[in-house]
């Protein structure tokens, strides 16, 4: 049985990591239910089960490609993204498929918003959408 860290290590480097709405769940910014693994990807797309589990595989643009780091995951050891990257891989993927991207209740508190800032001005994708206005206002305060 295929285990998801072989499917995400290739001589041992990551060749995938674990991000988007999974990553933030992981890290308790969102409390939504998500059914598979969502898993960015250099080259590959799609689903598959890996074990029991289903893994989607989303193409990210290499320029895209940071931000993640090993740690434990479904009782594995995978790159994971941190909460702040896994937003933004979120945004460009909703944005990519055309979705809404936000999302109900999210815990903010878990969010480093001056880090998710500097990544979001390095990469060009905005998070502004997932704001809540009571948090967009508190946000541009604190930015004053």
């Amino acid at each position: 049985m295929s285990r998801l860290s072989d499917e995400l290590w290739s001589r041992g480097q990551p060749v995938g990591y674990v991000s988007f709405l999974t990553a933030l769940v992981h890290h308790g910014v969102i409390v939504e239910g998500v059914t598979s693994v969502q898993v960015a990807s250099l080259d590959r797309a799609g689903q598959w089960d890996v074990g029991t589990m289903p893994v989607e595989y989303h193409l990210l643009p290499r320029d895209l490609w940071f931000g993640h780091r090993v740690e434990a995951f479904e009782g594995e050891q995978v790159a994971v993204a941190t909460p702040e990257k896994a937003l933004l891989d979120w945004c460009w993927l909703a944005e990519e498929l055309g979705l809404d991207p936000r999302l109900d209740e999210m815990e903010w508190s878990g969010v480093d918003l001056g880090r998710l800032d500097r990544l979001a001005a390095e990469t060009g994708v905005s998070y502004r959408r997932l704001l809540p206005p009571e948090a967009a206002s508190r946000h541009d305060q604190a930015r004053l």
